[in-house]
């Protein structure tokens, strides 16, 4: 669960929140690197004033474009594909599994994801032109690493426009499971083929929504290739880090706090990004699960070596400002950080270059 989901609703329409495609020719690699140029501006903000452990633009270029074409033959359809929901009750905590399956009479050609986090692993796989309309937020650069890429042209709706999405007659409609029962059942209603995808809170869950994309799309080889891509880029980034860390330095112990209070516990996507650098995320140490807020003595008694504050808000300076904070180790060693929303939010093959930025926060220095 990404790190503002519980404060931004209808921003889990990123999970519900790219590696190359095979190119030969200098020409074909200067294309992919006009086309992908502007894949984030945060990362090109940031381009020349952190040390990444990966270059930031040729990781984006990585996980934007896997695509290998699967021959469709006689046979392929019609196809049912069956998966494992996973749904999640806050008020319990309790995860609950279940078996789906969806009928597909052709290779889906008309797609509309119902989230962020799923257009951008679908437009890692499968041919744009199949993507008929997206949700709107996929066009804003605070919650979408595709804003810059997707064309002016491509259709939006909002997040209840069950009639939108009926009216451009997808053959399949992806959604979340954060959508609202009303928005499926008028799906439902118009026989139009679905698919919900279930809860996530980890890089290996997102790794099997991928999968799933692809046996949906027929472009299984595609959504391989992908998070083939991404477990690749992790080993690289998690060998720079400890290059980095040296033998003898000790990981660093993070901590993910908002403007709200909230701090990032176990079952979040921040936590898996700590996860993945080896070093602590505080807050789950101690117990804390999903989302919670502390205060500013809990914050003192934690004392984590950084902090990780939303880079849009100025939180840091709030913090910096604060006398009961005086004494804490990441005010006194300037180690507060900012990490861009889009960041924060991710849900999809993109966490890899999240993971990526954050090792780019957490090693600006030696701790």
């Amino acid at each position: 669960m990404s790190a503002w989901r519980k404060s931004q609703p209808n921003m889990a329409f990123r999970c519900c929140s790219i590696v190359k495609h095979a190119l030969t020719g200098i020409l074909a690699a200067a294309l992919l690197t006009i086309l992908l140029g502007g894949t984030c501006t945060a990362a090109e903000n940031a381009r020349g004033a952190r040390k990444f452990p990966l270059e930031m633009d040729a990781l984006m270029g990585a996980l934007s474009d896997t695509r290998q074409p699967t021959p469709v033959t006689a046979d392929s359809y019609p196809r049912t594909v069956s998966y494992r929901f996973v749904r999640y009750d806050f008020v319990s905590d309790q995860k609950q599994d279940e078996e789906r399956s969806v009928t597909l009479v052709r290779q889906p050609q008309r797609i509309i994801p119902h989230a962020t986090g799923l257009t951008e692993i679908l437009w890692a796989i499968v041919p744009h032109e199949r993507l008929v309309a997206v949700h709107k937020s996929c066009k804003d650069r605070q919650f979408s690493f595709l804003a810059p890429l997707l064309p002016a042209d491509l259709p939006t709706y909002g997040t209840d426009d069950a009639e939108i999405v009926i009216g451009y007659r997808p053959d399949l409609v992806m959604a979340s499971f954060f959508s609202n029962e009303n928005f499926l059942h008028q799906l439902r209603t118009a026989h139009v083929p679905m698919a919900q995808f279930g809860f996530f809170d980890d890089l290996d869950a997102i790794k099997d929504q991928i999968v799933l994309a692809g046996r949906l799309t027929g472009e299984e080889a595609s959504a391989q290739r992908l998070v083939a891509v991404m477990t690749e880029k992790l080993r690289e980034i998690q060998a720079v880090v400890r290059q980095r860390r040296g033998a003898v330095s000790k990981p660093p112990t993070v901590l993910y706090y908002d403007n709200m209070a909230y701090v990032a516990g176990s079952g979040t996507t921040f936590n898996s990004m700590c996860q993945a650098l080896g070093v602590t995320n505080i807050a789950a140490a101690k117990g804390i699960h999903n989302f919670k807020q502390i205060d500013y003595e809990t914050l003192l008694q934690w004392n984590p070596d950084v902090i990780i504050v939303p880079e849009e808000s100025t939180f840091d300076r709030q913090l910096y400002s604060q006398k009961i904070l005086a004494t804490a180790r990441a005010v006194r060693q300037k180690n507060i950080r900012k990490m861009p929303t889009v960041y924060l939010l991710s849900s999809s093959q993109y966490l890899v270059a999240s993971i990526n930025y954050l090792a780019g926060l957490l090693y600006e220095s030696s701790f």
